[in-house]
């Protein structure tokens, strides 16, 4: 389910903005949700999914007509708590 819509597009901080933004909220998101996350933000494509890969959740982008679309979904569980 989406638990939250961020639409970021030509907002003033470039180079990282779309990274905070997504920890500013992912506090909140509850287990088995997604985050749908829209930015134009150059740093993204490599900044957001190796965070998300970090956490072992999942993450999928698909490039649009200049911007990047983020589903971010924090799994119900995770595998193995040692990792």
């Amino acid at each position: 389910m989406i638990y939250l819509k961020l639409d970021i597009r030509k907002t003033s901080c470039q180079g990282g903005g779309a990274m905070w933004s997504l920890l500013s909220h992912v506090r909140d998101l509850p287990p088995g949700d997604t985050i749908e996350l829209f930015t134009d933000d150059y740093m993204a494509s490599a900044d957001i999914p190796a965070w998300v890969k970090k956490r072992h959740w999942k993450v999928t982008h698909h490039q649009r007509d200049g911007y990047v679309k983020f589903m971010i979904e924090r799994p119900r569980e995770l595998a193995s708590a040692a990792s």
